[in-house]
């Protein structure tokens, strides 16, 4: 079987088309995920937040009610 030139080329074209496709399907199948994950961000955030709120008030309020104590107690003691 004499070896072709042209069949090289042929198969090595059909080869990198298909590196291409394959590419090219990835970046677009990315890109949809990316959006994907930016809609569930947009929807998550407002929950998140307010869920850190309600662990960071109770801790600003007893940090606040402790600091009081302190000063207080501070306020006695130099009377």
């Amino acid at each position: 079987m004499p070896y072709h030139q042209g069949s090289a080329v042929s198969v090595a074209l059909i080869m990198t088309g298909a590196v291409i496709i394959v590419v090219i399907g990835y970046r677009i199948g990315r890109a949809r995920a990316a959006w994907h994950d930016v809609g569930l961000v947009k929807r998550d955030l407002p929950v998140k937040r307010r869920l850190a709120w309600g662990h960071t008030r109770p801790l600003i309020v007893g940090a606040f009610l402790v600091l009081l104590t302190f000063a207080v107690a501070a306020y006695g003691g130099a009377h």
